[in-house]
């Protein structure tokens, strides 16, 4: 009976951590991916960032580019600059 009862507890403290989040809480339900689009403009360049599937990310330029242009996205904040200066946010976060 007492090993019974051992394995019925063991088997509750494997199980419980399995379906309770790190603090304790019922674990979050995933939602489903949204496709999203960004886009900015940098002086004459237009530049569109588009997500159609998770993880992969699509960036397209538009206008005249030149070799030595250098594009940098401040992931924190989700600013774009083109050589150091900021772009103008024309469509932000758009999901189809």
């Amino acid at each position: 009976m007492k090993k019974l009862i051992f394995a019925g507890v063991a088997a509750l403290l494997v199980w419980q951590p399995l379906s309770l989040s790190a603090d304790g809480q019922d674990a979050p339900v995933s939602t489903a991916f949204k496709p999203w689009q960004r886009v900015w403009q940098c002086n004459d360049i237009r530049v569109t960032e588009t997500v159609n599937q998770p993880g992969i990310v699509n960036y397209d330029l538009g206008g005249t580019i030149w070799g030595g242009s250098n594009f940098s996205l401040n992931i924190a904040r989700g600013d774009l600059y083109f050589n150091g200066r900021p772009c103008a946010p024309l469509l932000v976060g758009a999901s189809w």
